[in-house]
C-alpha cells in the first residue's frame, strides 16, 4: 500500500506540474508530459541511490 500511495501522489503532483507547465509556456501536451516524466524518473533514481547508500553504510556500520 505504501508504494501505491506514493505513485498516486506522484501522479497528482507531476500531473498538476504538467498542466501548469502547459498553461504557462504554451508548449504542447507532449512537452509537458515529457517534462513531468523526466522529473518523476529523476526523483525515482535519486531515491534509489539514497536508499542504496544507506544500506551500504549500514552494512559497514557507519
Amino acid at each position: 500500500m505504501r508504494w501505491t500511495t506514493v505513485v498516486a501522489v506522484w501522479l497528482v503532483v507531476y500531473g498538476a506540474a504538467a498542466v501548469v507547465w502547459r498553461t504557462l509556456t504554451s508548449k504542447t501536451w507532449l512537452d509537458a508530459l515529457a517534462l513531468a516524466g523526466i522529473v518523476a524518473m529523476s526523483n525515482v533514481v535519486a531515491q534509489w541511490v539514497v536508499s542504496r547508500a544507506r544500506r551500504k553504510a549500514a552494512a559497514r556500520g557507519d
